[in-house]
């Protein structure tokens, strides 16, 4: 009984935020970009492939959809980010809490909507990049459905988490043009600039935890299986390592986990700071 009446809590709130994002371009207007983007660097990556045909014998194409995937979840926690946070600028959130039991079920319901909608990212990525790629090169190896499953899987679940990040960072924050600059700042200088000064320093614990900084961690869980199908298990750490800018990275299962605690942690934040702010 209480579980019911706890999705019954939430069931109303998400089909709200469902039809919010469904009426918007936002969703759309960015998954043009994230499919042409997925187009250029998998037909890149062919075109790449079919010029050293020593290189055929590997599954390239699946290391370009995973860098691919690396990419689209910046657009799921752009998403996320964009979403939240318009409703503060509309000035539509008083009704939004207005209309529902409790502050916490809106949060849920937009960290769920907009988690939706980074894995559509994700899917849709995977099928652009695999066509593009095999149109450019249809010679190329194409890799076995079981690594090409897991890392779409993988991808699916990072850029799932990372537009619920965006979502609670964006509820947090509140002002949609600060949330959105802070979001991308930190993606594109500050997580590169923390992982210098970590990678700087002479104790090995340190240098590991670069790993763990949520962008990192999101590109070591989407590497670490092409890694192993196109270099092999031994040498696909070092592999993990040259891509994602870390050392002694963990596995794609904690790398994932580590995702999912920064998700969590910023969902705890926007809960925080929403329950306490001041509606007019």
């Amino acid at each position: 009984m209480a579980v019911g009446m706890r999705l019954a809590a939430i069931g109303a709130p998400v089909r709200a935020e469902f039809r919010k994002v469904a009426s918007t371009k936002l969703w759309w207007g960015l998954l043009i970009p994230v499919a042409l983007l997925s187009s250029m660097i998998n037909m890149f990556g062919g075109v790449f492939t079919a010029a050293f045909p020593e290189s055929e014998r590997l599954p390239l194409l699946l290391g370009s959809v995973a860098y691919s995937l690396g990419l689209t979840s910046v657009f799921a926690a752009v998403h996320g980010v964009v979403a939240a946070a318009g409703e503060y600028r509309h000035r539509t959130i008083t009704t939004t809490y207005l209309t529902t039991r409790g502050r916490a079920p809106v949060l849920a319901a937009k960290m769920l909507v907009s988690a939706g909608v980074g894995a559509c990212y994700a899917a849709v990525t995977v099928v652009t990049g695999m066509l593009a790629g095999a149109a450019a090169d249809g010679g190329a190896a194409f890799p076995g459905v079981g690594p090409l499953a897991a890392t779409a899987l993988i991808g699916v679940a990072v850029s799932a988490l990372w537009g619920a990040l965006g979502a609670a960072f964006g509820t947090a924050v509140s002002n949609q043009v600060s949330a959105l600059v802070a979001l991308l700042l930190y993606l594109m200088v500050g997580e590169l600039l923390i992982g210098a000064l970590l990678e700087a320093a002479e104790s090995g614990t340190l240098r590991a935890l670069s790993s763990y900084l949520p962008g990192n961690a999101g590109e070591v869980a989407i590497y670490g299986i092409p890694a192993n199908e196109i270099a092999g298990p031994v040498t696909a750490p070092q592999v993990v390592e040259l891509l994602a800018g870390v050392t002694d990275p963990p596995g794609w299962g904690v790398a994932l986990l580590v995702v999912a605690f920064w998700t969590a942690a910023v969902g705890a934040a926007g809960w925080l700071v929403a329950a306490r702010r001041d509606i007019t």
